[in-house]
């Protein structure tokens, strides 16, 4: 019985260890550095449904996100969009043009 109890406990431990070397991999990976971020005025692109979208970042403010405007794209209208903004993960675009300072 003694080993049977040491032996669930070494797999709850190496459970344990593994989901806390999985969570902070997760986390390193979703650090995104400060000079990478977009800031407001740069065109970024991202997918949704499918669709390779591009935008102009309209506020930078948030801690993992951007709000972007979509209507820069020629054809905003023909894609049938429910909006003309909306918020973007640091994490889930890349930044296509930097804004002209």
């Amino acid at each position: 019985m003694a080993d049977e109890n040491m032996s669930k406990d070494l797999v709850n431990a190496a459970f344990e260890k593994k989901n806390a070397e999985e969570e902070q991999q997760q986390q390193e990976e979703e650090k995104i550095k400060e000079e990478d971020k977009a800031t407001e005025g740069d065109i970024i692109t991202f997918q949704r449904d499918g669709q390779q979208l591009e935008a102009v970042v309209t506020s930078s403010k948030l801690e993992n996100s951007v709000v972007c405007d979509m209507t820069i794209m020629d054809d905003f209208h023909e894609r049938n969009l429910d909006f003309e903004k909306t918020v973007v993960a640091h994490t889930n675009y890349s930044i296509k043009k930097r804004r002209d300072v």
